[in-house]
């Protein structure tokens, strides 16, 4: 029974080692891809992207009217102006405050869409940034990581994101201020998947949205000759949908199609990302001051590769002189305590990846401490089973978590700190050592110990 529990163990630990050094391999489309989560790598291993953004001082058209309206196009009694895109009466700090908190909240809500087996997914598009800003010229500097979503944050960050319902006179009807929020949904028809993106109105610009949908229906003039006034959805001056109302919307709620596609392409992520990146667009607000990118740089990581496949090597021949230490000292025991040993490592890699842990130099310095303070138990455990002839596997564990937790309260507090480094190690050596406990009653034990 002992040896059929130990084959079991052993397998377990095998498959472990398989997902984790390996991943797990799936087809999609036409070809094979791992649903394995990457590391999430913090800048000092990735390199980061270092932004600045400047208040805009460019100029730009506007067209009047002989009464003074704007107008899309010129004619017979329009003028053309040359004007800032930023009126002096809005470069403010107040203003510039609050450009800093709604790219601030742009940061934290971005989100990446993904495809995987069981459909369309959200990640954070980024988990880690600075932002700075200079609260008399209103410039921000920003740092990211560098990955692949790095110049789409930084493209939407600088976005105005003015919504507007206009006219055909361009009058604008509604705006961001009667935005209570956007949410994408999904719905399937015979062609596939439709994307949308849903704009729940406030209370005013529900009265509002009630008013023009009574207003822009379709008419006739006494010939039958089409007359229908049309609204047009705009952002940042860029036309969404220009449309006229079958019926009166009284709910408050209107919705953007974005695209129809087959629920397993890439035309449905490529949807459902646009439809998203406008979402958090209006969730957020519209930046009162239009901001040009006047500096957008790569900074290299802290480690370059060779380093790391150096530190790499190093860390691979220390464990192996382990692994050789406990076989050459405690035989058989040994060389189920080295299995036991690189079953932990495995599994404490696939938990870093699920549980979304930023890692890192101080973080992998973090993941080093768990395996060592691991290998410290296998050896205390050997120890105890070669020397007492009346072992108590209760009895050593619980010495070893007496041990573990003065450094445990330590981890949770750096698990509380928001600087990023010791943010990132306090979380592995969290996992680290719940998992310690967790593996060694469970696999641990079950593998060495006679009873």
């Amino acid at each position: 029974m002992k040896a059929l529990k130990r084959t079991l163990i052993i397998l377990i630990i095998i498959l472990l080692e398989l997902i984790s050094f390996g991943g797990i391999y799936v087809q999609k489309y036409n070809s094979v891809k791992n649903i394995l989560k990457e590391f999430k790598l913090g800048a000092s291993l990735t390199g980061s992207r270092d932004v600045g953004l400047a208040v805009s001082s460019e100029t730009k058209e506007v067209i009047y009217d002989k009464d003074g309206n704007v107008v899309d196009q010129e004619g017979e009694e329009t003028t053309k102006k040359e004007e800032p895109v930023n009126k002096e009466e809005a470069l403010t700090k107040e203003n510039y405050k609050l450009v800093k908190k709604i790219m601030e909240e742009r940061l934290k809500t971005f989100k990446e869409i993904q495809y995987t087996p069981s459909g369309i997914k959200e990640a954070k598009a980024i988990d880690q940034y600075i932002i700075k800003q200079n609260d008399e010229t209103g410039e921000i500097s920003l740092q990211i990581p560098e990955n692949n979503n790095t110049n789409r944050v930084i493209q939407y960050v600088a976005t105005k994101g003015t919504f507007n319902i206009v006219d055909d006179q361009d009058n604008v009807l509604i705006d961001n201020s009667h935005i209570e929020k956007t949410q994408v949904g999904y719905s399937s028809t015979n062609n596939g998947v439709t994307v949308y993106l849903t704009i729940q109105f406030n209370k005013e610009g529900t009265a509002k949205l009630k008013e023009i949908s009574n207003t822009f229906v379709k008419t006739t003039d006494e010939k039958g000759n089409d007359t229908t006034k049309k609204i047009t959805v705009k952002v940042d001056d860029t036309k969404m949908l220009t449309t006229y109302f079958a019926e009166e919307i009284s709910n408050g709620m209107i919705q953007l199609s974005f695209g129809t596609a087959k629920s397993n392409s890439e035309d449905l992520v490529n949807y459902a990302q646009e439809a998203y990146n406008l979402s958090v667009l209006l969730n957020t607000g519209n930046l009162p001051i239009v901001y040009t990118i006047d500096e957008n740089r790569y900074v290299l990581a802290d480690t370059n590769m060779n380093l790391a496949i150096t530190l790499a090597i190093v860390v691979a021949s220390v464990i192996l002189i382990g692994i050789l230490f406990l076989i050459f000292k405690y035989k058989l025991n040994g060389l189920l305590g080295s299995i036991s040993l690189i079953g932990y490592i495995a599994a404490l890699l696939i938990i870093v990846r699920l549980t979304n842990v930023i890692i890192t130099l101080e973080g992998i310095a973090g993941i080093l401490t768990a395996i060592i303070l691991n290998y410290i138990f296998i050896v205390y455990l050997l120890n105890s089973i070669k020397n007492s002839p009346e072992f108590n596997y209760k009895k050593v564990l619980t010495q070893f978590i007496c041990i573990l937790i003065p450094i445990t309260v330590i981890t949770i507090i750096f698990c509380f700190v928001k600087w990023l480094p010791i943010y990132s190690f306090g979380m592995t050596m969290f996992w680290g050592i719940a998992l310690n406990i967790l593996y060694n009653v469970i696999i641990t034990r079950t593998l060495i110990c006679k009873k």
